[in-house]
């Protein structure tokens, strides 16, 4: 019995599916809106279906999401371009604060290095007898003289100068006097 009703279900669809596409076929019914709207007069299934309309008002939507998208991307490829120079910039003056900084340091060792080598040298001058230490300055560059004079103290500076000639010792005084 269960098998009849079975069978005569599944020929009743096969009729129903066949009269209903030869009517859509025909321009007789519109198979298509009728299903739309008795699935929108059910409870329960009008809340999942979608209509033209919306399914129209989403499209735009997303393809107002889609131009805003491309938009933000074009944005985001300039920042990141702008980041990437900006980025080149301050690798560029890192590398120019490192050099001075080595220079810098370069310099501060070439200076500790002078000052040493003037103190050795006032060193030396302080052991020598005064006249033998006037002739010397008397040969070095007056710049130097004066900046080895001027490490000497006061009374040993003042006993090389003395042996010093007139002219020489007032232009070592002036230049130690102007420092």
């Amino acid at each position: 019995m269960i098998k009849k009703i079975l069978f005569f279900l599944m020929i009743f669809l096969i009729l129903f599916a066949m009269l209903t596409w030869s009517f859509n076929a025909l321009g007789i019914i519109d198979v298509k809106t009728t299903v739309s709207n008795l699935a929108n007069s059910t409870p329960v299934v009008k809340d999942y279906i979608i209509t033209q309309t919306e399914l129209d008002s989403l499209k735009d939507e997303n393809s107002n999401l889609e131009k805003t998208i491309n938009e933000k991307d074009s944005e985001i490829l300039e920042l990141e371009s702008e980041i990437e120079k900006a980025n080149k910039k301050l690798a560029a003056k890192d590398q120019a604060i490192s050099d001075l900084e080595t220079d810098y340091k370069n310099l501060n060792t070439e200076i500790d290095d002078r000052e040493a080598k003037l103190d050795k040298v006032a060193n030396i001058y302080t052991k020598m007898e005064p006249a033998a230490a006037a002739a010397v300055i008397q040969e070095l560059n007056a710049n130097l003289a004066v900046e080895v004079l001027s490490r000497l103290k006061d009374e040993q500076a003042a006993e090389i100068l003395e042996s010093l000639p007139q002219q020489e010792a007032a232009r070592f005084i002036s230049q130690l006097g102007l420092e």
